[in-house]
Protein backbone atom coordinates (compact mmCIF):
# COMPACT_ATOMS: atom_id res chain seq x y z
CA UNK A 1 0.00 0.00 0.00
CA UNK A 2 1.39 3.32 -1.00
CA UNK A 3 0.01 6.64 0.97
CA UNK A 4 0.77 10.11 -0.60
CA UNK A 5 0.60 13.16 1.23
CA UNK A 6 0.22 16.14 -1.94
CA UNK A 7 -0.52 19.41 -1.91
CA UNK A 8 1.25 22.27 -3.91
CA UNK A 9 1.16 25.19 -1.36
CA UNK A 10 4.03 24.69 1.79
CA UNK A 11 3.30 25.14 5.52
CA UNK A 12 0.10 23.13 5.38
CA UNK A 13 1.15 20.40 7.46
CA UNK A 14 2.38 17.81 4.96
CA UNK A 15 5.51 16.91 6.36
CA UNK A 16 4.01 16.82 10.03
CA UNK A 17 1.39 14.29 8.92
CA UNK A 18 3.20 12.08 6.96
CA UNK A 19 5.74 11.86 9.88
CA UNK A 20 3.24 10.86 12.12
CA UNK A 21 1.21 8.69 9.73
CA UNK A 22 4.47 6.00 9.36
CA UNK A 23 5.10 6.55 12.97
CA UNK A 24 1.35 5.63 14.29
CA UNK A 25 1.11 2.84 11.48
CA UNK A 26 4.41 1.25 12.81
CA UNK A 27 3.36 1.20 16.53
CA UNK A 28 0.25 -0.04 15.40
CA UNK A 29 2.51 -3.61 14.12
CA UNK A 30 2.92 -2.59 10.52
CA UNK A 31 6.22 -2.41 8.57
CA UNK A 32 6.50 0.89 7.31
CA UNK A 33 8.57 3.02 4.44
CA UNK A 34 8.75 6.87 4.77
CA UNK A 35 10.03 8.31 1.80
CA UNK A 36 11.00 12.20 1.21
CA UNK A 37 10.51 13.30 -1.87
CA UNK A 38 10.71 16.83 -1.10
CA UNK A 39 14.09 18.77 -2.18
CA UNK A 40 14.12 20.38 0.92
CA UNK A 41 14.83 17.22 3.13
CA UNK A 42 12.44 18.43 5.60
CA UNK A 43 11.61 14.55 7.18
CA UNK A 44 14.95 14.70 7.68
CA UNK A 45 15.18 18.12 9.50
CA UNK A 46 11.85 17.42 11.45
CA UNK A 47 14.34 14.41 13.03
CA UNK A 48 17.39 16.12 13.31
CA UNK A 49 18.87 14.13 11.16
CA UNK A 50 21.55 15.62 8.39
CA UNK A 51 19.62 15.16 5.05
CA UNK A 52 20.92 12.69 1.82
CA UNK A 53 20.13 12.21 -1.47
CA UNK A 54 18.70 8.36 -1.04
CA UNK A 55 15.39 9.34 -2.76
CA UNK A 56 17.26 10.67 -5.80
CA UNK A 57 19.50 7.66 -6.01
CA UNK A 58 16.96 5.00 -5.61
CA UNK A 59 15.51 7.00 -9.01
CA UNK A 60 18.22 7.06 -11.20
CA UNK A 61 19.04 3.43 -10.63
CA UNK A 62 15.62 2.89 -11.84
CA UNK A 63 16.31 4.99 -14.93
CA UNK A 64 19.96 4.39 -16.05
CA UNK A 65 20.62 0.60 -15.11
CA UNK A 66 18.58 -2.73 -15.78
CA UNK A 67 17.11 -4.40 -13.09
CA UNK A 68 19.46 -6.89 -12.73
CA UNK A 69 22.14 -4.26 -11.90
CA UNK A 70 20.24 -2.19 -9.51
CA UNK A 71 21.70 -1.76 -5.96
CA UNK A 72 19.56 -3.62 -3.67
CA UNK A 73 16.66 -1.72 -1.98
CA UNK A 74 18.14 -1.72 1.10
CA UNK A 75 20.70 0.24 0.16
CA UNK A 76 18.55 2.99 0.08
CA UNK A 77 16.92 2.60 3.55
CA UNK A 78 17.66 4.34 6.89
CA UNK A 79 16.87 3.36 9.84
CA UNK A 80 14.40 5.25 11.60
CA UNK A 81 16.50 7.36 14.82
CA UNK A 82 13.97 6.55 17.58
CA UNK A 83 14.48 2.92 18.81
CA UNK A 84 10.66 3.08 19.59
CA UNK A 85 10.15 2.41 16.11
CA UNK A 86 12.12 -0.95 14.53
CA UNK A 87 9.63 -1.58 11.72
CA UNK A 88 9.90 1.89 10.71
CA UNK A 89 12.82 3.20 7.77
CA UNK A 90 13.18 5.93 5.83
CA UNK A 91 14.11 6.98 2.46
CA UNK A 92 15.47 10.27 3.22
CA UNK A 93 15.68 12.90 0.34
CA UNK A 94 17.20 16.25 -0.66
CA UNK A 95 18.45 18.81 -3.09
CA UNK A 96 19.16 16.09 -5.91
CA UNK A 97 15.75 15.09 -5.98
CA UNK A 98 15.39 18.30 -8.45
CA UNK A 99 18.05 16.71 -10.65
CA UNK A 100 15.26 13.70 -11.34
CA UNK A 101 12.93 16.28 -11.65
CA UNK A 102 14.60 17.31 -14.21
CA UNK A 103 15.68 14.33 -16.23
CA UNK A 104 12.00 13.22 -16.15
CA UNK A 105 10.77 16.62 -18.07
CA UNK A 106 13.23 15.24 -20.91
CA UNK A 107 11.77 13.95 -23.98
CA UNK A 108 12.11 9.81 -24.33
CA UNK A 109 12.74 9.53 -20.19
CA UNK A 110 10.36 6.58 -19.12
CA UNK A 111 7.10 8.25 -17.43
CA UNK A 112 6.98 9.46 -13.75
CA UNK A 113 4.74 6.84 -12.87
CA UNK A 114 6.54 4.03 -14.17
CA UNK A 115 9.96 5.20 -12.35
CA UNK A 116 8.43 5.49 -8.97
CA UNK A 117 6.18 2.11 -9.51
CA UNK A 118 9.41 0.23 -9.90
CA UNK A 119 11.52 1.99 -7.40
CA UNK A 120 8.61 1.03 -4.71
CA UNK A 121 8.16 -2.25 -6.02
CA UNK A 122 10.61 -3.97 -4.17
CA UNK A 123 8.90 -2.65 -0.91
CA UNK A 124 5.18 -2.79 -1.77
CA UNK A 125 6.02 -7.27 -2.59
CA UNK A 126 7.24 -6.82 1.06
CA UNK A 127 4.13 -6.30 2.22
CA UNK A 128 5.54 -2.73 3.69
CA UNK A 129 3.09 0.48 3.86
CA UNK A 130 5.05 3.50 2.04
CA UNK A 131 4.79 6.79 2.95
CA UNK A 132 5.21 9.39 0.56
CA UNK A 133 5.91 12.96 1.23
CA UNK A 134 5.77 15.83 -1.76
CA UNK A 135 7.36 18.96 -1.98
CA UNK A 136 5.33 22.07 -2.50
CA UNK A 137 4.86 22.33 -5.48
CA UNK A 138 3.99 20.55 -8.79
CA UNK A 139 5.81 18.56 -11.26
CA UNK A 140 6.27 15.24 -12.89
CA UNK A 141 7.17 13.37 -9.34
CA UNK A 142 4.30 14.78 -7.80
CA UNK A 143 2.75 13.49 -10.80
CA UNK A 144 4.26 10.43 -10.49
CA UNK A 145 3.42 10.05 -6.84
CA UNK A 146 -1.05 10.81 -7.59
CA UNK A 147 -0.50 8.09 -10.48
CA UNK A 148 0.90 5.46 -8.31
CA UNK A 149 -0.09 6.14 -4.49
CA UNK A 150 -3.56 3.76 -3.78
CA UNK A 151 -3.89 6.79 -1.47
CA UNK A 152 -3.78 10.68 -1.56
CA UNK A 153 -4.39 12.57 1.65
CA UNK A 154 -4.37 16.68 1.54
CA UNK A 155 -3.39 18.71 4.04
CA UNK A 156 -5.11 22.39 3.79
CA UNK A 157 -5.31 25.25 5.36
CA UNK A 158 -9.24 27.03 5.15
CA UNK A 159 -8.17 29.34 3.24
CA UNK A 160 -8.47 30.57 -0.34
CA UNK A 161 -5.13 30.57 -0.93
CA UNK A 162 -4.81 26.78 -0.47
CA UNK A 163 -7.89 26.06 -2.77
CA UNK A 164 -6.54 26.31 -5.83
CA UNK A 165 -3.73 23.64 -5.15
CA UNK A 166 -6.53 21.27 -3.96
CA UNK A 167 -8.73 21.60 -7.02
CA UNK A 168 -5.50 20.76 -9.08
CA UNK A 169 -4.73 17.82 -7.64
CA UNK A 170 -8.44 16.87 -7.79
CA UNK A 171 -8.25 17.65 -11.42
CA UNK A 172 -4.99 15.56 -12.16
CA UNK A 173 -6.36 12.51 -9.87
CA UNK A 174 -9.53 12.67 -11.93
CA UNK A 175 -6.84 12.39 -15.07
CA UNK A 176 -6.12 9.37 -13.81
CA UNK A 177 -9.41 7.52 -12.93
CA UNK A 178 -8.33 8.39 -8.77
CA UNK A 179 -10.36 10.69 -6.67
CA UNK A 180 -9.10 12.38 -2.80
CA UNK A 181 -8.74 9.65 -0.41
CA UNK A 182 -9.37 12.87 2.32
CA UNK A 183 -9.14 16.09 2.64
CA UNK A 184 -7.35 17.11 6.26
CA UNK A 185 -8.23 21.05 7.59
CA UNK A 186 -4.87 21.92 9.10
CA UNK A 187 -3.68 25.15 11.60
CA UNK A 188 -7.36 25.62 12.19
CA UNK A 189 -7.85 29.20 14.08
CA UNK A 190 -11.06 27.59 15.82
CA UNK A 191 -12.56 31.09 16.70
CA UNK A 192 -12.03 32.02 13.39
CA UNK A 193 -15.38 33.22 11.42
CA UNK A 194 -13.28 32.27 7.77
CA UNK A 195 -12.04 28.98 9.06
CA UNK A 196 -15.71 27.80 10.06
CA UNK A 197 -17.14 29.11 6.85
CA UNK A 198 -14.15 27.62 4.59
CA UNK A 199 -14.75 24.08 6.22
CA UNK A 200 -18.01 24.51 5.31
CA UNK A 201 -17.65 25.18 1.68
CA UNK A 202 -15.51 21.78 1.46
CA UNK A 203 -18.12 20.23 3.08
CA UNK A 204 -20.89 21.09 0.60
CA UNK A 205 -18.57 20.71 -2.12
CA UNK A 206 -19.74 17.95 -4.42
CA UNK A 207 -17.80 15.25 -4.15
CA UNK A 208 -15.77 16.51 -1.39
CA UNK A 209 -18.25 16.47 1.75
CA UNK A 210 -17.66 13.21 2.91
CA UNK A 211 -14.05 13.50 2.38
CA UNK A 212 -13.42 16.45 4.69
CA UNK A 213 -11.78 15.37 7.99
CA UNK A 214 -13.85 17.65 10.24
CA UNK A 215 -16.95 15.89 12.33
CA UNK A 216 -17.62 17.90 15.45
CA UNK A 217 -19.70 15.70 16.86
CA UNK A 218 -17.76 12.97 16.84
CA UNK A 219 -14.06 14.69 17.73
CA UNK A 220 -12.72 15.06 14.83
CA UNK A 221 -11.46 18.83 14.08
CA UNK A 222 -8.17 18.28 11.92
CA UNK A 223 -5.60 19.37 13.51
CA UNK A 224 -5.95 23.19 14.79
CA UNK A 225 -3.21 25.53 15.04
CA UNK A 226 -0.62 24.89 18.26
CA UNK A 227 2.44 25.95 19.06
CA UNK A 228 3.08 22.50 19.83
CA UNK A 229 3.02 21.45 16.22
CA UNK A 230 6.29 24.01 15.09
CA UNK A 231 8.11 23.22 18.69
CA UNK A 232 8.19 19.21 17.54
CA UNK A 233 11.18 19.77 15.11
CA UNK A 234 13.00 21.51 17.71
CA UNK A 235 11.95 18.44 20.10
CA UNK A 236 13.21 16.42 16.57
CA UNK A 237 10.61 13.89 17.93
CA UNK A 238 6.82 13.33 16.77
CA UNK A 239 4.13 14.07 19.54
CA UNK A 240 4.03 10.47 20.86
CA UNK A 241 7.46 10.51 22.28
CA UNK A 242 7.62 14.38 23.26
CA UNK A 243 7.06 15.45 27.39
CA UNK A 244 6.40 18.96 28.18
CA UNK A 245 9.56 20.22 29.01
CA UNK A 246 10.59 19.29 25.34
CA UNK A 247 8.52 21.60 23.86
CA UNK A 248 6.63 25.14 24.57
CA UNK A 249 3.15 23.69 25.88
CA UNK A 250 1.24 22.31 28.95
CA UNK A 251 0.74 18.91 29.70
CA UNK A 252 -2.91 19.62 29.19
CA UNK A 253 -2.57 21.41 25.63
CA UNK A 254 -0.13 18.05 24.76
CA UNK A 255 -2.93 15.46 25.57
CA UNK A 256 -4.97 17.78 23.59
CA UNK A 257 -2.75 17.91 20.58
CA UNK A 258 -2.42 14.03 20.43
CA UNK A 259 -5.61 13.45 20.67
CA UNK A 260 -6.76 15.22 17.84
CA UNK A 261 -3.71 13.47 15.71
CA UNK A 262 -5.05 10.11 16.90
CA UNK A 263 -8.33 11.13 15.75
CA UNK A 264 -6.91 12.40 12.39
CA UNK A 265 -5.14 9.20 12.31
CA UNK A 266 -7.93 6.88 12.86
CA UNK A 267 -10.60 7.88 10.61
CA UNK A 268 -7.48 8.23 7.82
CA UNK A 269 -6.63 4.34 8.66
CA UNK A 270 -10.32 3.59 8.59
CA UNK A 271 -10.19 4.95 4.59
CA UNK A 272 -7.15 3.85 3.67
CA UNK A 273 -8.76 -0.08 4.84
CA UNK A 274 -6.93 0.02 8.03
CA UNK A 275 -10.43 -1.61 10.51
CA UNK A 276 -8.81 -2.75 13.07
CA UNK A 277 -6.61 -0.32 14.47
CA UNK A 278 -5.88 1.05 18.45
Amino acid sequence: MIIGFANEKGGVGKTTLALHTATWLSAQGHRVVLADLDTQGGISHFLGMEPTNQVARLLQSVMLLPAERRPPITSFLTPFPLVAYPNLVLIQGYTDTGEVEAWLRQPGCPEPGQVLTEALLPLTRRGAIIVLDTGPYAGRLLDAVLEVADHILIPAIPEGATEAGIIKIARRLHHFGRAITGLIPTRIVVTSTKHRNTILDWRRANGLGPLVYHDPPRGLVGLPQRVVWAQLYRATKPIWNVTPTEVEASHADLVVAKEEMTRVLRRLAFDIGLRKVQ
